[in-house]
């Protein structure tokens, strides 16, 4: 079902900067971090890290992240996307083009353990038991394209959010674990303002690819840096999950949220 819904202007403007930067391309030709992945692979390639950067070097000018764990650049491929049931889903746009897809899906929250910002170990299954309302992101903190429009839609709208209904809980998991630590995690909530209940998580690759995998958030692609502005909100602990594909601005994620938490006024 096609519905027509007001973007933001927030959200309009930060599209338009990502159409300058190429980011709109067809996706199977550039990922959001701007390398050309139609071009043939060449050995220079295999040299790069997701920013661009010298293999030997990582963000700051120390030992690529990679390359200190022992990971090939191989390792840290995705498989092919499993694909959104575009028989559950919806699109909600504007005549402007701009546009996002929502759908309603049943995703199970695998038992592994997780860092928080904060350096505490979190048994990720057990924090998405909550029985509130659940926002739920992936982001990494080095992206210059999706991630910072995701992560100020979030910190932006945390009051709207609590105004609506307060006990509510908000999670980022980086899909950059190796560069994200616990530290660069929390400076990451201070520059967005994260309250208490907006838990930032890393760990394990192969523990995060478990998380992006149950939450079919996989983009095929060169590496696991190429991904899609993905949102997901949850009412309670036995509601379904509603996914949201598309850049959101803090009007459009707080409508969709009093919608799920206050369907009987909304």
């Amino acid at each position: 079902m096609t519905i027509l819904k007001p973007i933001s202007a927030t959200v309009r403007i930060a599209a338009l900067a990502l159409v300058g930067t190429g980011f709109f391309a067809p996706l199977s030709a550039q990922a959001h971090d701007g390398h050309n992945h139609g071009a043939p692979k060449t050995s220079a390639h295999s040299g790069q890290d997701h920013s661009g950067h010298s293999a030997q070097q990582d963000h700051s000018g120390h030992q690529d992240h990679s390359a200190h764990h022992g990971h090939a650049a191989a390792d840290h491929r995705m498989p092919g996307h499993l694909g959104m049931d575009e028989g559950n889903s919806e699109r909600a746009m504007r005549p402007d083009g701009f546009q996002y897809k929502r759908g309603s899906h049943a995703y199970s929250a695998p038992a592994i353990t997780l860092r928080n910002q904060n350096g505490q170990k979190v048994a990720f299954d057990e924090l998405l038991a909550f029985d509130g309302p659940v926002l739920l992101n992936f982001i990494f903190t080095s992206c210059s394209t999706i991630c910072p429009v995701q992560s100020a839609t979030f910190g932006q709208t945390q009051e709207d959010l609590a105004a609506i209904d307060p006990d509510y809980l908000m999670v980022s998991i980086s899909i950059d674990p190796e560069y994200d630590t616990p530290t660069r995690l929390r400076e990451y909530a201070e520059l967005h303002a994260a309250k208490d209940n907006w838990v930032m998580l890393t760990g394990g690759f192969d523990d995060i690819f478990q998380v992006v995998r149950a939450f079919d958030a996989v983009y095929k692609g060169e590496n696991k840096m190429y991904h899609r502005p993905l949102t997901f909100l949850r009412a309670n602990g036995d509601a379904p999950w509603l996914r949201i594909e598309g850049l959101l601005g803090s009007e459009e994620l707080a409508g969709e949220y009093a919608r799920l938490v206050r369907p009987e006024v909304n």
